[in-house]
């Protein structure tokens, strides 16, 4: 077979498998791409529905704790509501005690106050019931003394001793009502102020104050986060696709170069001398070229 023919069948076939490489290259790439755009479609898709469902297990989850911290607050609302009720009572049953002890204290000075004066009034007519029979008898003496007839300064004695017999005694009884008197507003003020402090010794309840519970606040609706961009990239660049024909192109060529110059090289003799050169016999590099180029141009 002529080297030529055969280099253009080598390069031929070499070019036609790296065309052929490069379009299944294209093509594969191609199906890459129209896969990872698949894939990019898919990932959107399924990242804005992750979120919509996020958002929807978020919106749960916050109903949830409100509805607990209104549950809560419904029991702080209650004990807080059950404790004031518990003050109110105190405060009533107190009042009831104080009123009591007051009305108590009130009478006690009255009917107190009330002995003192009658006490003072006994006092003061027992002074005077014996201060008039002290004057009656003071009198009668003066009397039956001048009812004698008699003169002289002895009877004068007598008579003046009972007028200042009856002067000291009016002069007592007036020293010893003066004392009764200031012992009786002494005690009316020992009542008064005993009276004062049975009053103030009950005093008011004062109930605690209790702060009502702090509402719970709605829960706003969460906001849907977007997914992030993503990329997928150019599809199949139609340069490199000429380059890797060209490439394979190239590839051929250089195929069939190299195959019609070794074509070559096998047909033209050498000329040095020795075993394998004409003449030297068949089983010489020489006769071994030349069968095989008969062989071929047969």
């Amino acid at each position: 077979m002529d080297p030529l023919t055969m280099a253009l069948i080598s390069g031929g076939f070499q070019a036609t498998t790296g065309v052929l490489g490069a379009f299944g290259k294209r093509q594969a790439q191609r199906q890459q791409y129209i896969n990872d755009l698949a894939f990019q479609d898919s990932n959107n898709r399924f990242s804005i529905w992750q979120a919509g469902f996020n958002t929807k297990v978020q919106d749960a989850n916050k109903q949830y704790q409100f509805w607990r911290e209104t549950f809560n607050y419904n029991q702080e609302r209650i004990f807080t509501n059950s404790q004031r009720n518990v003050e109110l009572m105190r405060e009533a049953d107190q009042a009831e005690v104080v009123f009591e002890n007051r009305v108590a204290s009130s009478a006690a000075f009255v009917n107190d106050s009330a002995a003192l004066s009658d006490q003072l009034r006994e006092a003061e007519m027992a002074s005077a019931v014996a201060q008039q029979q002290y004057t009656w008898r003071a009198l009668s003496a003066r009397a039956s003394v001048r009812a004698m007839n008699t003169e002289g300064n002895s009877m004068d004695r007598i008579v003046n001793n009972y007028a200042f017999q009856l002067g000291d005694q009016i002069a007592l009884a007036a020293i010893e009502s003066d004392m009764r008197e200031q012992q009786y507003t002494r005690a009316q003020a020992g009542q008064v102020m005993q009276y004062l402090s049975r009053w103030n010794s009950q005093t008011f309840y004062e109930g605690q104050e209790f702060q009502n519970p702090i509402q719970p606040f709605a829960p706003l609706p969460t906001m849907i986060t977007p997914p992030p961009p993503s990329r997928t990239g150019s599809g199949p660049s139609n340069a490199a696709f000429a380059m890797d024909i060209g490439t394979g192109l190239l590839g051929g060529v250089s195929a069939g170069l190299n195959t019609y110059g070794s074509m070559k090289r096998l047909q033209t003799p050498s000329s040095r001398s020795g075993p394998g050169t004409p003449g030297s016999g068949l089983g010489g590099f020489g006769g071994l070229l030349g069968q095989i180029g008969n062989y071929m141009n047969n």
